[in-house]
């Protein structure tokens, strides 16, 4: 079998998986979870295979594993088409979207007691929207699929969430929905502008990308108003600040197998569409909305960790951090810097295995004491010190500790955006830049603040529990599903905190191909060409030896 059917059979085995369910349903809950966590681990086989079949050096050409079909027949004039494959961009999300559903269909095992089916179904829907999300090649497919996903969430929530479920539900389809079809017309209108200049309706990505960097959308000013119709999908889904009000709503009312994949996947999506639309077809308007993007991303980041601060539910707690850390993300992609950018597309998988991690822990919490209020909970080591055990890992792993994931993303991001600011020469928005680069250290520190405080305080000190489970003579610790589930983004905390070369080789190339012509236009607008040439030089040198894709 060859690797471009592999992704096929990775993509759309979910989408039989979902199918199958509803077949084993008569003969029992236990029969439906089987069946899901054995279809679940079947794609993720599928999904190591292909990873590990990837060029270690990220060296893929036109793409890798990829399959390339004409959708509506060669007559027609659109020329859509069934377009996937993989490149660096989207490699470590793809991957990440096979674990963190075979966590959430373990972490749902007990969890979900109603419906058990129809649960199990929408997981794995979900799945495949998010595993298409990151090899669609074409602008129409990755739409379906990026609208795709909110549909499974959308039931994930209003169905198995909490007392407000219904109402969180709506909020986000709402939102979510609202921005999309902006993103979609903008999408719409790049392939317009490119038909204009070559006479051909074209949908593929790497086309278009190849395209629009060889001749950039003019005037400048459609530049701008094309970014800001996709900025409005895209920033809802990060959520970047002020568009983030939907998020803390719909993670406190979801279930814990939601809050995974949302934090752990959904969100990221937003991220990866700044990085292959407007950052790798719309250089000019990313130079010239630089430093707004950067004060977007600042402030999301104090403000998450300063609300952070003040929550006694954990969950919210954690719902916040995210604001935060994605925050960190989108600094790093819009510092325009070749460091910034590796480390803000390895904060995306980060927290993703971080902030997954600690929503399932939250969950695991919630089923042993049905509560998340800070106040009633204490000294819970010497109770369960398996759950403490991971809350400390993934803890550590969320505030950036030397030697785990955090620290590696986190540390590219900083001394990037440090170096974009303080050291490149005519520097860009000087003032403002600096002061930006300063004020992103402070969410270190409150990070480290709000995240340790929650520990210490539900863990350890004086043991403290409600009272409906004071007479209980034990509660039980984790048990080897539980530990299964985390055990995987334990691994993956300490393998890319230690060796993260491992991964960013994989995604540089395609990560300064998707950079070089707006770093270009930063330098054209702001420099005389020359300065950064640590930084533009490397990436032309690649994107040309990955034929522009």
């Amino acid at each position: 079998m060859n690797t471009s059917h592999l992704l096929i059979i990775a993509v759309f085995l979910p989408f039989v998986g979902a199918g199958l369910i509803g077949v084993v349903a008569p003969f029992g809950r236990n029969a439906v979870r089987v069946t899901a966590l054995v279809v679940t681990l079947l794609t993720l086989a599928c999904v190591l295979v292909l990873v590990a079949g990837f060029p270690s050096d990220g060296q893929v050409g036109s793409g890798f594993a990829v399959t390339d079909l004409s959708w509506l027949g060669a007559e027609s004039a659109l020329d859509i088409r069934f377009h996937i494959g993989l490149d660096g961009l989207g490699l470590w999300m793809f991957a990440l979207s096979a674990i963190l559903m075979v966590t959430s269909v373990l972490v749902s095992w007990e969890a979900i007691k109603s419906s058990e089916s129809l649960c199990y179904a929408m997981l794995l829907l979900l799945e495949a929207g998010c595993l298409g999300v990151f090899v669609a090649r074409d602008i129409i497919l990755f739409y379906i699929f990026f609208e795709f996903t909110l549909i499974p969430l959308f039931f994930l929530i209003g169905i198995w969430g909490s007392e407000q479920r219904q109402y969180a539900a709506w909020k986000f389809f709402v939102y979510t929905l609202a921005g999309s079809l902006l993103t979609f017309l903008s999408l719409l209108a790049i392939v317009i502008w490119n038909y204009q200049t070559s006479g051909r309706l074209v949908f593929s990505m790497p086309e278009l990308t190849a395209a629009l960097a060889a001749s950039p959308i003019q005037p400048v000013g459609w530049q701008l108003v094309i970014f800001l119709g996709l900025f409005a999908g895209f920033a809802i889904k990060v959520p970047l600040f002020p568009f983030h009000t939907w998020l803390p709503l719909a993670h406190v009312q979801a279930p814990t197998a939601g809050s995974v994949i949302l934090a752990g996947i959904l969100l990221k999506i937003g991220t990866y569409g700044f990085v292959r639309f407007n950052i790798a077809m719309l250089p000019d308007a990313t130079a010239m909305l630089m430093p707004a993007m950067l004060w977007l991303a600042v402030l999301g980041i104090i403000y998450g960790a300063l609300v952070a601060l003040a929550q006694k539910d954990i969950k919210r707690l954690v719902a916040y951090s995210s604001v935060s850390h994605l925050g960190y993300c989108m600094l790093g992609l819009f510092a325009l810097n070749r460091l910034a950018v590796q480390g803000g597309t390895l904060q995306m998988v980060n927290h993703g295995i971080s902030t997954g991690a600690l929503f399932a822990l939250v969950g695991m919490l919630y089923e042993r004491y049905h509560t998340r209020e800070i106040s009633q909970l204490g000294g819970l080591a010497r109770r369960v010190p398996r759950l403490a055990f991971f809350m400390l890992v993934f803890t550590f792993s969320s505030i950036g500790l030397p030697g785990l994931n955090g620290f590696a993303g986190e540390f590219l991001i900083l001394i990037g955006t440090f170096q974009r600011a303080w050291f490149d020469q005519p520097a860009v928005h000087p003032e403002q830049l600096r002061l930006i680069s300063v004020l992103a250290v402070s969410g270190v520190v409150l990070g480290a603040w709000y995240m340790l405080w929650m520990v210490q305080r539900v863990f350890f000190g004086p043991l403290r529990e409600p009272e409906r489970v004071k007479s209980e003579p034990d509660i039980r610790d984790l048990g080897w599903r539980e530990s299964l589930a985390l055990a995987p983004l334990a691994v993956l905390v300490v393998w890319i905190g230690l060796q993260p070369g491992f991964f960013l080789r994989r995604m540089t190339p395609a990560l300064d191909a998707a950079s070089v012509a707006a770093t270009k236009s930063l330098e054209t607008e702001y420099g005389d060409g020359t300065r950064n040439a640590h930084v533009i030089q490397p990436a032309v040198a690649e994107r040309n030896a990955i034929g522009g894709n």
